[in-house]
């Protein structure tokens, strides 16, 4: 009973997460800011706001404890967490959200697959036909693109290898969760990621200092809603909830995202190839959040 209580929690976990994500494109767009210090303190406003928990709870103890393999993990999360925000923040000036959110979130079969031979999840059959069929919605907006011009395709390029990297984040969490608490694990690969996206922007010649009131309300939205209550969720279920099944959760990312695109941003009216795309994405995930995993 404890255990199927506690499948529960993460399943609530990854719904209240799957609806968190999907307002950051919008709030990425409405942002005037440059991608990489955009993204930087998104992660730095996150740990702030989570500074007073960690503080409360000892947590830096927990990450001055942390043994070789544990340390290597986070930091292997923290550095593909900062390229996925990176790859994805710049698509997002270059094609469409419902295109680069669908493209970003196409991580499902590398993550399945690495589960499955690597980290011993066994991907049941009706899962992997579910990843299968989320997928094939990304191919139809992939092609739709391809005839729209160079820019959308290095657009969408981008956002196809930053899901590629959220692959690795959410491979490398799995394992890495299983020993460590979710506080010190977020706050340690939410802090890597973002000095690594400041010394990104720096690189690139963006003013690293933002003072703009309208900006830092977008940083402290995107670090509550998206970050705290989206990506910290999805982390928090990986103890218990295979990668792969997280992974694909995030393909609910590009619906809500593509809705709150059509209302509040009038130039993202997602064509037919979109719509298309969205509705096996969706298809895809029901079979595989409602099928795919004994829940004990």
């Amino acid at each position: 009973m404890a255990a199927m209580s506690e499948t529960r929690r993460a399943y609530v976990a990854v719904l209240t997460a799957m609806v968190s994500v999907s307002v950051a494109s919008v709030l990425i767009k409405w942002s005037e800011t440059d991608p990489f210090v955009l993204a930087a303190y998104r992660l730095a406003f996150t740990c702030t706001i989570l500074l007073p928990y960690m503080l409360w709870t000892g947590g830096f103890s927990n990450i001055r404890s942390f043994d070789r393999k544990e340390s290597l993990l986070v930091l292997l999360s923290g550095i593909a967490l900062a390229f996925h925000f990176g790859f994805w923040v710049v698509s997002l000036t270059l094609t469409l959200v419902a295109t680069s959110v669908i493209l970003v979130t196409s991580h499902p079969i590398f993550v399945a697959a690495v589960s499955h031979f690597l980290l011993h999840d066994k991907v049941k059959r009706i899962a992997a036909a579910g990843i299968a069929i989320a997928f094939s919605g990304v191919v139809v907006i992939a092609i739709s693109d391809y005839s729209v011009g160079a820019g959308t395709l290095l657009g969408d390029l981008f956002a196809f290898v930053g899901g590629i990297c959220a692959g690795i984040y959410f491979l490398s969490g799995r394992v890495a969760r299983q020993t460590i608490d979710i506080a010190p694990y977020a706050f340690s690969v939410y802090g890597i990621s973002a000095v690594l996206l400041f010394v990104a922007g720096g690189f690139a010649g963006d003013p690293l200092v933002v003072t703009a009131p309208r900006e830092l309300l977008l940083f402290l939205l995107m670090a509550i809603f998206p970050t705290i209550l989206g990506h910290t969720m999805f982390n928090y279920a990986l103890k218990k909830l295979p990668a792969h099944i997280i992974s694909t959760s995030v393909l609910g990312e590009p619906v809500g995202a593509s809705i709150l695109a059509y209302f509040l941003l009038p130039d993202e009216i997602p064509g037919v190839a979109i719509v298309i795309g969205g509705t096996l994405v969706v298809i895809g995930l029901y079979i595989v959040l409602a099928k795919g995993y004994d829940r004990g």
